[in-house]
């Protein structure tokens, strides 16, 4: 029952809206000891493989991936609400009611779909979360036709590539569990196999691979604690964790190696997600606002992450996994500072934040920390997980993976340059009005810093747990 308590405990905070009108404070705190009840539920009780059986067809289970994973959109979903209290100060304070309604019935709703324990009930869940995103996204005015882009993206190669790979898969398999050994029934139709492989890495559009990838810059229309949240951590990284799933429990880690090693059979899928990557690393230096620049690098993240997992040895699956971890907080803590320009300085245009970086000189260390991590600089949490991508990817025989992952790390410090470089190295230092960082913000991004840069003390003990 502890599954199931994780789950309901953010719609909690939906029945406590109401306090919201007459003590501001009291309500964050409330959100805040929310997310802290269910991290400490969750520290304590640990993977345990539980199978959790609702209606006889709704499965939730509690392995390694799912533990780590939930534990880390709680922890984030903590830190967002921090952020989101002074940041709604600024924005949209009309409609803060609706916002932390459906914010908190994502988070619900996601938990539950990263903690499913079989294809029904993760699908069920997956197509849940996106119409009920859709008001996040367009909580603004003038943002409905984005809201529905979205929307058609996600729901489309889903019931189009996603369930009917699904379907395929049981009726060779009689099964669909994340709960078992694979069945080796799959194995016996690899042509199969291998076409159900592209259906569930395209058909899960939110890896944003060509030619799905499109939705997730123009999503960036969404408020900062949106795209820091979900679109940076929640709803992207729940594919890649689908994925994970479905190449350990269902493929079995074996056989998609042998499938992935052939071109034909699945590896073509490894340069098609390299070709992603530096793709949108060419977009992302092209891109003038800021939100979208961190967009377009996220999509070439998850591109690694889904190389990793489909190369699919046990180093890969757990490189795969700690590199969601630390790009989470990375990307999160970038989106924050973004979001903190837009608030403060009502812009996102990387030309304007030039002229303010100067003034705001501990945004822009910020930028350089997160940025930092995520190019894989030594000692940032960022280096750990792309050393191993890097390295099992040269130990397998995967040269050209190993290229895109190199290619991607140095345009990557592309993006951050200007604004670092605008800060400490300008040669005019433009009079404008600055503004102090407010606190709420000035705690979330001290706090994505902070697990940053000491990750290295304690990655020895995740890399340990997530060990195949």
């Amino acid at each position: 029952m502890i599954l199931l308590l994780v789950i309901l405990v953010p719609l909690v905070g939906v029945l406590a809206v109401p306090v919201k009108a007459s003590n501001r404070m009291l309500y964050y705190l409330i959100l805040s000891s929310l997310a802290l009840i269910n991290i400490t539920l969750l520290s304590f009780h640990i993977a345990t493989n539980e199978v959790l059986h609702i209606y006889g067809f709704i499965y939730f289970f509690l392995d390694k991936f799912s533990w780590f994973f939930a534990l880390l959109i709680n922890v984030m979903w903590l830190i967002t609400t921090i952020y989101s209290y002074s940041f709604t100060a600024y924005h949209f304070q009309d409609k803060t009611k609706k916002f932390f309604i459906f914010f908190n019935i994502v988070v619900s709703v996601l938990l539950a779909n990263v903690l499913a324990g079989n294809a029904p009930t993760m699908f069920l869940f997956y197509i849940l979360g996106v119409p009920l995103t859709y008001p996040l996204i367009t909580i603004r005015a003038n943002t409905k036709e984005i809201g529905r882009y979205y929307v058609l993206n996600i729901l489309l190669p889903a019931f189009l590539m996603f369930l009917p790979a699904i379907f395929i898969v049981y009726e060779i398999t009689g099964e669909f569990n994340f709960f078992e050994e694979p069945n080796t029934a799959l194995q016996d139709y690899p042509v199969i196999a291998a076409v159900c492989l592209v259906l569930f890495v395209l058909g899960i559009s939110k890896n944003s691979v060509i030619p799905f990838h499109t939705w997730l810059p123009k999503t960036m229309i969404a408020p900062a604690p949106v795209s820091a949240f979900i679109h940076s951590i929640a709803a992207v990284k729940s594919g890649a964790i689908v994925l994970t799933k479905t190449a350990v429990y269902i493929y079995g880690l074996e056989f998609l190696q042998t499938l992935t090693s052939n071109f034909w059979t699945g590896g073509w899928l490894i340069y098609l997600c390299g070709i992603t990557a530096v793709y949108t690393s060419f977009k992302a230096l092209r891109a003038n606002d800021l939100k979208v620049r961190f967009s377009y690098s996220t999509i070439g993240q998850i591109s690694y992450i889904l190389i990793a997992i489909l190369i699919a040895t046990p180093t890969a699956i757990v490189a795969a996994m700690l590199h969601i971890i630390t790009h989470s907080i990375a990307k999160s803590g970038l989106f924050y500072v973004a979001g903190t320009y837009n608030s403060l300085y009502k812009t996102l245009m990387t030309n304007d934040i030039a002229k303010i970086a100067p003034h705001t000189k501990w945004l822009a260390v910020a930028v350089a920390i997160f940025g930092a991590s995520i190019t894989g600089f030594p000692f940032l949490a960022g280096f750990h997980s792309k050393d191993m991508m890097l390295l099992e990817e040269l130990h397998t025989g995967h040269y050209a993976a190993a290229g895109f992952l190199l290619f991607g790390s140095i345009v990557n410090v592309l993006y951050i340059w200007p604004i670092v470089k605008s800060a400490f190295f300008y040669k005019e230092k433009l009079p404008i009005e600055t503004h102090p960082i407010p606190i709420g913000m000035k705690v979330a991004i001290i706090i994505c810093s902070v697990i940053t840069v000491s990750f290295s003390a304690y990655s020895f003990y995740i890399i340990d747990y997530f060990k195949i």
